[in-house]
């Protein structure tokens, strides 16, 4: 079959998906707006990343004007293929950044299967859940309509949708929870993600195996929406009790799904002024993003992980530190509660839990 993946981070959430459909001998197209090398023998197109806003509209408009720029590039390169001769079977696509919303523009007749990923609600930012934010907003829900209608339009030109998780299944409307639904988690790679262990590696000049206890935190961006905070008030408690004990933090600074905090200031700088002088930063390694095997060898070093989250998505890196053998602390409720059951799969409790 002739396919076209389209993600603007491609691969994304087909970082599974893609490979395995090459390797079962299908035509593969994927659509993306970033520049970065892609490893899998597939044939990319790349569109412009659309300008950043100048920051005259609220964050609804501007969700609305990016995705029908990204949906006018995605036209443009869905008709110079049809031009070339090449005609998709089938469309994967993810909806978040509107990218689809053209499409049957240029193939009114290929079917479109779509990875919505979440429907967007207040609690998915912590609002009714962490109690220094306001339960709720006009303004808050007035951002998410919009991201939300964008979601909605996809959805109804698509023949089929997948989300990763019954927690993010849920969220979606109910007329949405239909047959065309099906909950199929993107997958992780369990022959990489797995213990080792004569794994060893060297860091700032000291030697880190297995022989010597690590905590693992890992998160695209160090934020409140994953706990950050929380988890740095545990540490000169925990260095106090375990004085070889090494913490490996991965994650940029950048504002990522939640909120900045009130300083404008990036939490690490935050959490680093309100704990100066109790902590002992020898022992506490920042790697801001690292390539995807050296994450794992953290994890196959990794004697306890620690995954904290709003009632948000559930990221990869939880899957692929227990694939790796990780004692797991995690956070109670939904997504964690999902893939671990308490005294299980590892201990949760209450994200604002410092103790």
């Amino acid at each position: 079959m002739k396919l076209l993946l389209i993600h603007q981070n491609f691969p994304g959430q087909f970082r599974q998906l893609a490979p395995y459909l090459l390797r079962q001998g299908h035509d593969i197209v994927a659509l993306c707006s970033h520049d970065r090398p892609i490893q899998d023998n597939i044939r990319v197109i790349r569109y412009p990343k659309p300008q950043a806003s100048s920051g005259s509209f609220n964050l609804s408009q501007d969700l609305w004007i990016e995705a029908i720029s990204r949906a006018e590039h995605i036209a443009v390169e869905c008709q110079s293929l049809r031009e070339s001769g090449w005609i998709p079977d089938r469309i994967l696509a993810h909806s978040g950044w509107g990218e689809p919303l053209a499409i049957h523009e240029v193939f009114p007749s290929v079917p479109i299967i779509l990875w919505p990923e979440l429907w967007v609600r207040p609690l998915h930012g912590g609002h009714g859940v962490d109690k220094s934010l306001a339960p709720d907003s006009l303004r808050l829900r007035l951002d998410q309509i919009g991201r939300n209608f964008i979601t909605r339009l996809c959805l109804d030109q698509s023949s089929a949708w997948v989300l990763p998780t019954h927690h993010q299944a849920m969220s979606l409307p109910e007329s949405y929870r239909t047959s065309k639904l099906s909950v199929i988690h993107e997958g992780i790679d369990t022959q990489l993600a797995a213990p080792k262990e004569d794994i060893s590696f060297q860091v700032r000049g000291h030697s880190i195996d297995r022989s010597v206890p690590v905590i693992t935190f890992v998160n695209r961006n160090l934020e409140r929406l994953r706990g950050f905070d929380f988890f740095m008030r545990a540490l000169p408690r925990l260095q106090e009790l375990h004085p070889s004990l090494r913490i490996m933090i991965v994650g940029d600074n950048e504002k990522g799904y939640g909120q900045l905090h009130p300083s404008g200031k990036p939490l690490r700088t935050v959490m680093l002024d309100e704990l100066s002088g109790k902590l002992d930063l020898s022992r506490i390694h920042f790697f801001g993003r690292i390539p995807h095997n050296q994450l794992i060898a953290l994890f196959q070093v990794s004697t306890v992980h620690v995954y904290l989250s709003y009632p948000f998505v559930l990221g990869w890196s939880l899957l692929e530190a227990m694939s790796c053998g990780c004692a797991i602390v995690g956070s109670k409720g939904m997504p964690v509660s999902e893939v671990i059951t308490d005294g299980v799969d590892g201990i949760l409790v209450s994200m604002d839990n410092v103790e």
